[in-house]
């Protein structure tokens, strides 16, 4: 819960940020934008794949310290060399992205890796709470600087990209205080024990940004392609960013869910409980669409006027919210499943699953947006979240066997929705179609699912009132 907490802390910071780029610079800039995050995220792969190795490492309890240390000279190692190739490639990287910004984009590259590894740091040693506190702290300080920059400075997007990489430098700070252990000198042994899980890892952090950024990066290159592949803006890429940072706030509940059980499902496995693993993932898959299932429904009746908070040139992007909150949701399974495979030490059969995932979601990208543009990168975004939910639960299942799939439960979650859609449809012909009535609606079909939920099914109750303050 605290996870859960802070993560909706951090959307609440982020949301308030978008709105307020999106509303002074208009969509076509933030497409810009996300285009560099997006390279900058494709450039962090390393870092990431780092990140997970010693958060893997160190949550087994032997030499946390040398861990630590190790996995912070490896990834500085690296980006520092990566940071000097972006500066080398300037004005190609200024031409894909739109805008001068590739000195600020080597500054971000460099900063959000030291970044990484410094949560997941936090993670190994299974606070994972305080990482969720250091990710929040981080999104707080890049709104603040966003928006006091944009207010006072009246910046660009050399500003936001500048902004962004202070803030998570300012929060890696934050971060290394919070690191209870030492860092201890380490040998040879620990940086061949971090590359040797991160060789795996690295596709595992690929699939990640495979899901979140391949959309965009295809978009944007086949846009600039000589012979015109793709008719993408970037405007049109702004939008789709923004439909898919709305359709990643109903992912919010399944990543925390992933967060916290990675640590107890790695020290179940070092001691082969494999019974234990599976019932946690159980539990881990009935409760990861409790938030998607219904916004699924809702984003299907009220989305494209959700979208109008950002401006009434979003209206467009309803279509696109839909099928990228599907996708959300299916990978939302999909994580807890390989969440599963990496936490019993088998980054190899993960490793085959990611490679499995990736090509198919390029692949799909390099088709699909080819053909339909935008719409094709959203198909091409759910269809691989629905092969990768299928490869996964084939992987674990031979190699622990298939958990129990709690398909009464999800049934449940899905009735609910369902009850609360007619309640929304039938607001929807009686108020206003104004996006203040709109919030009102969703609103009432938020409490409406609740409620419903809540009497539908005896684990969700036993759960709610679990966590009640007794």
């Amino acid at each position: 819960m605290v996870y859960f907490g802070t993560q909706v802390g951090s959307t609440v910071a982020g949301f308030a940020a978008t709105w307020y780029i999106n509303n002074v610079l208009g969509a076509g800039v933030f497409g810009e934008f996300s285009t560099a995050v997006a390279l900058m995220f494709w450039l962090n792969i390393p870092a990431s794949a780092l990140g997970e190795s010693v958060k893997k490492r160190m949550s087994e309890g032997d030499a946390p310290g040398e861990y630590a240390a190790a996995g912070h000279l490896l990834t500085l190692a690296v980006h520092v060399a990566l940071a000097g190739g972006l500066l080398a490639v300037a004005e190609q990287v200024n031409v894909f992205v739109g805008a001068p910004v590739a000195p600020y984009l080597a500054a971000l590259v460099f900063a959000r890796a030291v970044f990484d590894v410094t949560v997941s740091i936090l993670r190994g040693e299974k606070q994972v709470g305080t990482s969720g506190g250091v990710k929040t702290f981080e999104r707080v300080v890049r709104s603040g600087v966003h928006i006091g920059a944009l207010f006072f400075l009246g910046v660009g997007i050399a500003g936001l990209v500048a902004g962004y990489a202070v803030s998570l430098l300012v929060a890696t700070a934050a971060g290394l205080v919070a690191i209870e252990g030492r860092p201890a000198v380490p040998d040879r042994r620990h940086a061949v024990s971090i590359l040797e899980y991160a060789r795996f890892a690295w596709l595992g952090t690929l699939k990640t940004r495979a899901f979140a950024w391949t959309d965009v990066m295809v978009m944007r290159g086949l846009s600039l392609s000589i012979v015109g592949l793709a008719a993408v803006t970037k405007t049109q890429i702004g939008v789709y960013k923004v439909s898919w940072a709305v359709a990643s706030v109903l992912a919010l509940a399944s990543i925390g869910i992933k967060e916290t059980l990675f640590p107890e499902l790695s020290d179940l496995g070092a001691d082969d409980e494999y019974g234990r693993v599976k019932h946690f993932v159980t539990e881990g898959l009935t409760f990861s669409g409790v938030v998607a299932i219904p916004g699924l429904f809702g984003a299907v009746a009220v989305g494209d006027t959700i979208l109008t908070i950002f401006g009434a040139e979003y209206a467009v992007g309803g279509t696109i919210l839909v099928v990228l909150v599907g996708a959300r949701l299916l990978a939302a399974y999909a994580g807890q499943l390989i969440g599963a495979i990496n936490a019993i030490d088998r980054p190899d059969v993960a490793f085959r699953v990611n490679l499995a995932y990736v090509v198919a979601n390029v692949s799909l990208n390099l088709a699909l947006v080819a053909l339909f543009g935008w719409y094709g990168a959203a198909a091409a975004t759910v269809v691989s979240a629905g092969f990768s939910l299928l490869a996964a639960g084939w992987a674990l299942s031979t190699l622990i066997g298939l958990p129990e799939l709690p398909v009464g439960e999800v049934a449940k979650q899905v009735g609910a929705a369902a009850g609360m859609l007619l309640v929304v449809v039938a607001l929807q012909r009686v108020v206003p179609g104004t996006l203040a009535w709109t919030l009102v609606v969703v609103g009432v079909g938020a409490a409406v699912y609740g409620a419903l939920l809540f009497a539908l099914s005896a684990t969700v109750r036993r759960k709610s009132l679990s966590l009640l303050p007794t």
